[in-house]
């Protein structure tokens, strides 16, 4: 008994010894804690429903080690800061030493933070699309992990700059003075930043999507960033539109509810000519075409009186916008051969002029 006694104390009265005890018993508190929650954590997070708090328990257990050593070299250098007393050029060293591994220590818990922040909101964003039986957004998820990680960093910065002595207040409100410099100087980037949060969360279009623009331009979504949206023309240019103008214009989505599109032929005939045979011929064209729905089913109507023709429109819906303008196509090249094979004639605008001869013409 007195052995051990004698040892505890020569322990305690080496500050190097005693300092290496609290970094291996830090690690080794780690490596317990690590294999508890490997062992009754996962057994006991397996009985939950959700799968989030597995992710945040991998994320830990891939990361417990560097809090470990982390901490434990932060309790190793306290202890020796202590044992050394009045040594001035000792106690800076350990000072410097100390600062290093506190913010190693900020550090580390941050990325584990920052780690558990982007998957808490991918799972949330995921569950419920699921719910919703709708498609995530692919612009919303990195938009918010960027916010929640700059919030991360901010209050890590903090807190490190708190525990060196200095005046977070003053930074805080230097902060808030410069940020609305900012603002007031970027009102644009800022409205179309806004713009692009809204646009993620409301939706009127999605990636992939098929649109029109205010300003007239259609084209497929192919990427919705923060400040603007790019859009690939049908002439295979990228249009760049602000955010801002985007959600204050009228867009056409016509991707959205479903991919059906309507399919619209014109055709003028002449004068004289029997409709029923050219609704009959449009309709069986219709009908034939492997990319017209047959319900609803398509229709030939009878539109106006033209200065030379009979105007006849074939309606009907296709189940894929892509093909709206080959169907169009198809048809109108079939309508052409079949009116023409039938005798059906597609008339040219005439004009009637009459020739007067001037008022003091010689008769």
């Amino acid at each position: 008994m007195q052995s051990i006694q004698a040892t505890w104390e020569s322990i305690q009265s080496s500050p190097i010894l005693t300092a290496l005890i609290y970094f291996v018993g830090a690690i080794a508190l780690g490596l317990v804690v690590r294999w508890f929650l490997n062992t009754v954590g996962r057994r006991l997070i397996a009985k939950t429903e959700s799968d989030l708090d597995n992710i945040i328990v991998e994320i830990i257990v891939d990361r417990i080690k560097w809090i470990a050593v982390v901490a434990g070299a932060y309790l190793a250098s306290e202890e020796l800061a202590q044992a050394a007393g009045t040594n001035a050029p000792a106690r800076q060293w350990l000072g410097y030493s100390q600062g290093v591994i506190f913010v190693c220590f900020v550090i580390v818990v941050a990325a584990v933070l920052i780690r558990v922040a982007d998957s808490s909101v991918k799972y949330f964003i995921e569950r419920h699309a699921r719910r919703t039986s709708s498609r995530i957004n692919e612009a919303l998820l990195p938009l918010l992990n960027r916010v929640t990680n700059i919030l991360i960093v901010l209050i890590s910065l903090i807190i490190v700059l708190h525990h060196f002595g200095q005046d977070v207040s003053s930074l805080v409100v230097s902060l808030g003075v410069g940020s609305l410099a900012i603002a007031l100087a970027a009102q644009e980037t800022i409205a179309n930043m806004i713009g692009g949060f809204v646009i993620m969360t409301d939706r009127p279009f999605r990636v992939g999507d098929r649109i029109k623009l205010p300003s007239g331009e259609i084209g497929d979504v192919q990427e919705i960033g923060i400040r603007s949206t790019k859009i690939l023309d049908f002439d295979n240019n990228l249009v760049v539109s602000p955010n801002a103008e985007l959600i204050k214009g009228k867009i056409v989505n016509y991707s959205y509810p479903v991919d059906q599109i309507r399919v619209a032929v014109d055709v003028g005939v002449a004068y004289g000519t029997d409709i029923e045979a050219a609704r009959a011929i449009m309709m069986r064209l219709a009908l034939e075409h492997p990319d017209m729905l047959k319900d609803p089913a398509p229709a030939v109507f009878m539109t106006g009186f033209g200065e030379s023709s009979v105007n006849l429109m074939l309606n009907g819906r296709t189940n894929d916008y892509r093909v709206k303008f080959l169907v169009e196509t198809a048809l109108r090249e079939q309508i052409y051969n079949a009116f023409l094979k039938e005798g059906i004639q597609i008339p040219l605008p005439q004009r009637v002029v009459h020739m007067s001869p001037p008022p003091n013409a010689p008769r």
